[in-house]
């Protein structure tokens, strides 16, 4: 349900904009006062329209108004998904009144429009610094003079900032446009907001407000003929709560919306409407029809040619009632089916992930390119005016304009050569990750077949617990540093899992008190793996009662973080012999040494492991990570 209420704006204030009104109210012929040219300066045009008012002002020198032509053309430019061609306008419009010696109120107010035209493009392009900065601008000139569509101006950077991972600054934006009585009173823009709020408040597990804001917007979806994604809202609200009976009641009134209103238009909601049935289904007790449901969806789901985060979490969600389901049917075989089809749905999701990646770093670069161009070409122009008009200074013009085109090239090419660098490390270290998760996802399976074949009694619940671990595993996975208490927390639950299901031991993960581990970030999936030798290799063959200690240290004169772990089982050089006899390779070894090297070049801080015998018997290994501070 994610829907840009810049759009919404636009449908609402910009819609006469895209109408052709046949009645032209400039003719190029007739001469016109500045007074008359000031009293339609904010009035839509068509496209006709505004082509007669470029020959007007050419025609008249003297009078003030191309920077509502330059408006004008930007829009239209933004609407036909010209966005090169819109932020070129929207410049030119903002460069004419920068250049007038007195700017009258008026040419400042007709400035907000053209400051939120090229905001909006911007973001489309994924340049979500300078659209906030054009956004602010506009947001700016509000307080110099009344503008009735203030409340836009705070969406439209509230937006940018959700898509940058702001939460916080975007929940603060939108709470202060739905205190925007005259915002407020257009309902798709009342229910589109207060849906946001109340997802950011769900985000922030601040369930108690999140219910208020999903309430609100539905209420005013009931109260009006604004029905769009009504049902969507009532299955968000539905997983807010705990209770069945209330989660039940929601997903009944989406089912009841989408019969009532059809299936809403956005991305997901046929998906989402079978989700709610077969949800509904298994908890009356049709437990034949909700795997049916299930099934189906995960079909639909598999066929889907771009897997997206809201398909994958639905997946996840399906997979998750199903293995209730099974459980309570006893279907013991299902089970290994439903984890292949996990296990290839998943890939599939983490492969798309990382071909979107390098296809937003073509863009980019093609975008760039492309304003490079325009930028040239106002160059070119500019200098053929100083040429005719300053034909006695034009020797010294270009020796300067020669020295800051090699200074700009020079800056240019030196950025795009730092940016091309560090696109390319990240890409490399998000491939690194995304091996990492087949590598623990294939040692899980051979988990789960070996309890199958077993027929033990606890299959059920190692899947159950394996399901939560692979959700936390993925969530970090997916990005390039995590918080030390997330990647701890997903640490102890791999060792909770290990120690009741698969071997027999004891472990304990201590961290020095003088770090922050909320707000230290490390890499996510670099401790695991030596975690994994350690059962594997260093307890599994050991007479004694197994122990693993984990301990983290912060090395501050080194800018490195030390996480040490200690195993009691049969030693370094024991585990060594055993693996060389075994002639196994050690996949996820090559892969952490491999990101160690990376991360080495790229934060310029000595990234390193050692693995040696303990003082006490068993195998010590010392990890060396790069951390920062997210203050």
């Amino acid at each position: 349900m994610q829907v840009k209420l810049y759009f919404v704006f636009f449908l609402i204030v910009g819609k006469s904009f895209c109408q052709n009104n046949e009645k032209e109210i400039f003719n190029p012929e007739e001469k016109y006062t500045q007074k008359y040219i000031d009293s339609i300066t904010m009035r839509p045009m068509s496209p006709s329209q505004v082509e007669n008012f470029k020959k007007v002002l050419e025609n008249d020198k003297t009078l003030l108004g191309w920077n509502r032509y330059y408006m004008a053309k930007s829009k239209f430019a933004y609407d036909k998904r010209e966005f090169d061609s819109a932020i070129y306008y929207a410049d030119k419009g903002i460069n004419f009144i920068n250049t007038l010696k007195n700017i009258r109120p008026l040419d400042e107010l007709a400035l907000i429009p053209t400051y939120i035209n090229k905001a909006a493009t911007l973001s489309r392009l994924k340049d979500y610094r300078a659209s906030i900065i054009n956004y602010q601008n506009a947001l700016d000139l509000t307080k110099k003079h009344p503008y009735k569509w203030k409340a836009y101006i705070n969406t439209g950077i509230a937006e940018n900032h959700l898509d940058i991972g702001n939460d916080s600054l975007a929940l603060a934006n939108y709470l202060i446009a739905i205190k925007d009585t005259n915002y407020l009173s257009i309902p798709r823009a009342a229910v589109t907001a207060y849906s946001r709020v109340a997802e950011l408040y769900r985000d922030f597990n601040d369930i108690t407000n999140a219910k208020l804001y999903y309430q609100k917007s539905i209420e005013i979806s009931n109260n009006t003929t604004y029905k769009a994604n009504i049902s969507a809202i009532y299955g968000s609200l539905a997983k807010l709560y705990n209770n069945k009976d209330s989660t039940i009641y929601y997903y009944k009134k989406a089912l009841l919306a989408d019969e009532t209103y059809g299936i809403g238009k956005y991305y997901g909601a046929i998906e989402n409407n079978m989700f709610f049935k077969g949800y509904v289904h298994i908890h009356e007790g049709a437990l034949d029809k909700g795997i049916n449901s299930f099934k189906t969806l995960i079909e639909k789901l598999k066929k889907k040619q771009k897997i997206t985060q809201g398909d994958r979490d639905l997946m996840l969600k399906t997979i998750e009632n199903l293995t209730d389901l099974y459980e309570k049917k006893g279907e013991i075989k299902e089970y290994k089916n439903l984890m292949n089809e996990t296990f290839d749905f998943l890939e599939r999701f983490r492969q798309g992930e990382l071909n979107e990646n390098l296809q937003d770093i073509e863009t980019q670069y093609q975008v760039k390119e492309k304003n490079a161009s325009i930028k040239q070409l106002e160059t070119n122009k500019a200098q053929q005016n100083i040429i005719l008009k300053q034909q006695k200074t034009i020797t010294y013009s270009l020796i300067v304009l020669l020295l800051l085109l090699s200074v700009f090239g020079y800056s240019f090419w030196k950025q795009r050569k730092l940016k091309t660098q560090y696109d390319k490390e990240n890409l490399e270290q998000r491939l690194l990750r995304s091996q990492m998760n087949p590598h623990f996802v294939s040692n899980a399976l051979n988990s789960i077949c070996g309890l199958i074949e077993e027929k033990s009694a606890r299959t059920i619940p190692y899947i159950n617990s394996l399901a939560k671990l692979f959700r936390l595993t993925l969530e970090n996975s997916r990005e390039e540093f995590v918080s030390l208490k997330d990647e701890m927390t997903a640490l102890k639950s791999y060792l909770e899992l290990q120690s009741n299901f698969s071997h027999d031991f004891d472990f304990e993960i201590t961290t020095d008190i003088t770090i922050h581990d909320e707000e230290t970030i490390i890499p996510p999936m670099l401790i695991q793996p030596f975690v994994e030798n350690a059962i594997l290799h260093g307890l599994i063959n050991n007479a004694t009662e197994g122990k693993i200690e984990i301990a983290i240290f912060k090395q501050e004169k080194d800018n490195l973080l030390l996480c040490q772990i200690t195993d009691n089982g049969i030693g370094y050089t024991k585990s060594m012999d055993v693996k060389t006899k075994k002639k196994r390779k050690s996949i996820s070894g090559d892969i952490v040494t491999e990101r160690l090297d990376l991360l080495k070049k790229k934060f310029k801080v000595n990234t390193r492991v050692t693995i040696k015998q303990a003082p006490l018997g068993g195998t010590q290994v010392d990890l060396y990570l790069p951390y920062l501070l997210d203050i």
